[in-house]
């Protein structure tokens, strides 16, 4: 496939933030896949107390705040928590507040069975037992928590060719199962354990590598040179016949009640 090495070159070598960068157009292929946003808003109520582990900018409880009483998002990277307070105020919201936290290490900030759910999308939650204590010990009796996590399929493509030491999808890539043994032995009664798989679809390979480039500088990987054979490779294996690049995209959901 032939491709503009100028134009990698300038993607390459540009500055990448992954929250504070420019749109890139990704269409998301979500047939038979649920819609997570329902998914969540179908468990609150008008009195329910939500917090957000690992929120970003923090769209989920900005777009359900009609739904709930109170909402605190938490996170370290305090450039998304900025677009997050600066989307709060554009929007008129009250009811949600951001702390620049670091969780678990910092939980005696916020007070212990005070939430009636915590979330955790692709946030920190799902990672050690340490953070599920944590998050078992921030929830009043019965609560419910949701966790997704990157899965051990994501992005399986630019794995197969960028990552050979199967580091990405063993290490970092949790499976449903181990997810949900691991809320099981920390004090949940597991309701919800899914694999859920759509496609990211992006306009050609520039846009893909734009983006991918925003996530790995974001993760603190290296970035490749503009001449790495790999680039042209994984456009060749990815292109679709409208020179559009698909990408898998798989999470695991596992959500359930404390016990």
């Amino acid at each position: 496939m032939q491709m503009d090495q100028d134009r990698i070159r300038a993607i390459i070598k540009a500055e990448h933030s992954y929250w504070g960068g420019p749109d890139i157009p990704i269409r998301k292929d979500t047939r038979w896949g649920p819609g997570i946003w329902d998914l969540i808003a179908q468990e609150l109520s008008p009195t329910s107390r939500v917090l957000d582990v690992g929120c970003g900018a923090s769209s989920l409880l900005l777009d359900l705040s009609t739904s709930f009483h109170t909402g605190i998002g938490v996170d370290i990277d305090n450039e998304a928590l900025q677009i997050a307070e600066e989307a709060k105020r554009e929007q008129g919201i009250k009811n949600v507040d951001f702390l620049l936290l670091d969780f678990p290490r910092e939980i005696d900030r916020l007070q212990p069975e005070s939430f009636d759910l915590v979330i955790s999308l692709r946030g920190p939650i799902g990672d050690t037992d340490l953070q599920v204590q944590a998050a078992h010990h921030l929830l009043r009796p019965d609560g419910l928590i949701f966790c997704e996590e990157i899965a051990e399929l994501h992005e399986k493509e630019v794995d197969k060719i960028f990552f050979t030491d199967d580091y990405h999808s063993r290490k970092i890539k949790p499976r449903v199962n181990e997810v949900k043994t691991m809320m099981e032995r920390n004090g949940f009664e597991v309701r919800l354990a899914a694999d859920n798989f759509t496609k990211w679809i992006y306009p050609d390979i520039y846009a893909w590598l734009q983006y991918q480039c925003n996530l790995w500088t974001w993760l603190g990987g290296s970035l490749p040179e503009p001449d790495d054979p790999r680039i042209a490779l994984f456009a060749e294996r990815n292109t679709n016949v409208k020179g559009e690049i698909e990408i898998t995209h798989h999470v695991c959901w596992v959500a359930g009640v404390k016990q």
